[in-house]
């Protein structure tokens, strides 16, 4: 597991990879890369050129004598290949890396568009008082075996000499998508076992309610790791569940219930901004640096992405042509940057308030209204606010609504519908660079969600749908998917009729109790299902949209009683885990839900039923501690 990573190793680990279903793509992969198309080939004999020559230091000799001796590089043999300039790169431990600078030889590399986990997605992965690990693969590139034939396409001289890779180096435009193929296997290899983790590429996090299953996950999987021919970097490994953890640059704390930027990293940033603040000049190039910064960073700050917007703004006046001439920073970007040194240390929470409120608005020539938590609200507009624009008018609406009855939604999240895309827009992203007219009155909202700690989620609904429920997640419809008399019949004779139906419809109840997203729904039991502790009932159907299915399952550790959970079986889904370690019976299998399952929001079976399998668990509410032991294998 620990040790020294040697050049395209996994390729002795073949037999293993097949052994656990590991596919023609995935061994095509491990067995050598090769290449879309040959690039033209030149000479490997002297004098060579000497932009194409890597430069000669002692820390360079130091490098190519340790990739040597770990069989990443070797000597070219051949009289023909192609060149690229090899350079160093410093890590966060201050070790470094060598990079190959293949910007030619990408030209001839094919690549695709594939998506990687980012930070925004990891608080709808991670539960309250979760225990977090994190596994990290070392020298992770420098397993994958480039294939031989194609080694000579990646060669450099140094000192006279030409070597070649034998392994994937850092800089192969092709490299990140392959690599990530190989670690998403891996990942659902995982949570078929019932592990709850998610990758970025060679970095592991896993995480469980209980840190006794916790350490047992994390000892298979680098067994399995080890299996499969990996080489765990320890050093960088949380291999003890913890419920604070550094993970993509960004500090997780599932106990304060806190996201922050790392100790080091506030140093580091700290420093950047004095800079600017002390001698206020910057360029087009330091702009675009300390924005790139920045805008990570706002990530974990209260109103973050807002008080860059001056800075973003400011940055546009500098001259392209000129990209590194110094100019004064404008006040209002030096002001901003000065915000964000006395800010570095903030933390915004790692989830929204519990507790939801359901907001509309509208605004018209004559006045606004608003329907706030079933209060009808209006006004009228004055002389000066009939000048404005429709978009200005609408984001008052939402600001006048909130101040004319903010204990309605103090402390709460607030679930706002809106018909104005700009609106949405500017509030979802807060505010923008177009108009600073709506980015004034976008200021004027934040600020005072900010001071009533709402949270404030919109979201984009057409004229033509009045239910709320049609846009809780996304800007497009949820789909609104109803199990038939047929699969509930089957369904209920096998583990009980349900108390409550907690996700749906008038139209698409299955029992006749049931919880509705829409406000106006006055049929329903109660408005919302996570407005409220699940334990009031011995047994709930829970077939809920699948985008809020990671929210069901941080509802289900406070709760009480049996729920009967209905989940596609998607790939690459790390809920699936979650469900798997908290089933008391294996789920019930529906195949091809063509006959069995409708979407009442088209009438028509869901998209691609055909390849779609549900799956419908039986589950226990709360946290049981013993759900990862000997009992989830005779379960499932």
């Amino acid at each position: 597991m620990g040790g020294v990573t040697k050049g395209g190793q996994l390729a002795n680990f073949v037999k293993n990879w097949l052994s656990l279903g590991a596919g023609p793509q995935l061994i095509k992969i491990i067995t050598g890369i090769p290449f879309s198309q040959k690039p033209s080939l030149m000479r490997l004999r002297p004098p060579f050129p000497p932009q194409l020559s890597t430069v000669s230091s002692s820390d360079m000799n130091m490098v190519i004598q340790s990739l040597l001796s770990q069989r990443m590089i070797t000597l070219a043999l051949e009289t023909s290949g192609f060149l690229c300039p090899m350079f160093l790169v410093s890590k966060g431990n201050g070790s470094l890396r060598p990079v190959f600078n293949l910007k030619r030889l990408n030209t001839f590399v094919t690549t695709k568009q594939f998506r990687l986990v980012n930070h925004a997605k990891i608080p709808s992965f991670l539960q309250r008082n979760d225990f977090m690990a994190s596994v990290d693969l070392s020298q992770a590139y420098c397993h994958i075996p480039v294939h031989q034939s194609h080694q000579r396409f990646l060669c450099f001289v140094h000192e006279g000499r030409v070597y070649r890779w034998t392994c994937l180096p850092f800089g192969l435009a092709s490299a990140p998508q392959a690599f990530a193929q190989l670690s998403n296997w891996v990942a659902s290899i995982m949570r078929k076992n019932g592990i709850r983790t998610l990758v970025y590429l060679d970095d592991f996090l896993l995480a469980a309610q209980d840190p006794s299953l916790l350490q047992m996950q994390i000892d298979w999987t680098l067994n399995l790791l080890a299996h499969l021919g990996w080489v765990v970097n320890r050093e960088k490994s949380i291999l003890i569940p913890t419920q604070k953890i550094d993970y993509l640059g960004i500090s997780w704390d599932t106990q304060l219930h806190r996201i922050s930027l790392p100790f080091n990293k506030v140093s580091l940033l700290g420093q950047r901004l004095q800079k600017f603040i002390r001698s206020p000049l910057w360029s087009l190039k330091s702009a675009q640096s300390i924005i790139g910064l920045l805008n990570f960073v706002a990530f974990t700050l209260p109103l973050g992405r807002l008080h860059l917007k001056e800075i973003q703004i400011a940055s546009r006046c500098l001259p392209l042509r000129y990209p590194h001439r110094l100019l004064p920073i404008p006040s209002r970007a030096l002001s901003e940057l000065r915000w964000y040194l006395s800010n570095l240390r903030g933390h915004v929470p790692l989830h929204p308030p519990i507790a939801r409120t359901f907001m509309s608005t509208d605004a018209s020539d004559e006045g606004w209204g608003a329907v706030l938590a079933n209060v009808s609200i209006q006004g009228a507009w004055t002389q000066k606010q009939r000048s404005w624009h429709i978009n200005q008018r609408e984001l008052f609406a939402v600001r006048k609504a909130i101040l004319s009855y903010p204990n309605l939604v103090v402390n709460r999240s607030v679930v706002l519908q809106s018909d104005n895309k700009t609106v949405v827009a500017y509030i979802r992203k807060q505010g923008g660079l177009r108009s600073r007219t709506l980015l004034k009155e976008t200021k004027k909202l934040l600020f005072l969600t900010s001071k009533l700690n709402i949270h404030i989620t919109p979201h984009y609904i057409p004229g033509k749908f009045n239910s709320l429920a049609d846009a809780l997640s996304r800007q497009a419809p949820l789909p609104d998917w109803h199990a038939l008399p047929l699969l509930t019949k089957l369904v209920f004779h096998r583990w009980g009729v349900p108390d409550i139906d907690l996700f749906a419809t008038y139209q698409s109840k299955v029992v006749p109790r049931y919880v509705s997203l829409d406000p106006l729904d006055r049929q329903a039991a109660f408005i919302d299902a996570f407005s409220k502790d699940w334990k009031d009932w011995k047994l709930a159907w829970v077939f809920p949209p699948p985008p809020l299915l990671p929210q069901v399952l941080h509802h289900l550790n406070r709760a009480t009683g049996l729920f009967i959970v209905v989940a596609p079986r998607w790939q690459k889904t790390f809920w699936r885990a979650d469900l798997k370690s908290r089933a008391i019976a294996p789920p019930f299998a529906v195949q091809d839900p063509r006959s069995q399952v409708i979407d009442l929001s088209t009438g028509l079976p869901p998209p691609l039923a055909e390849n779609l399998m549900l799956e419908i668990w039986l589950i226990r509410g709360g946290i049981d501690k013993l759900r990862g032991g000997q009992r989830r294998k005779n379960v499932c």
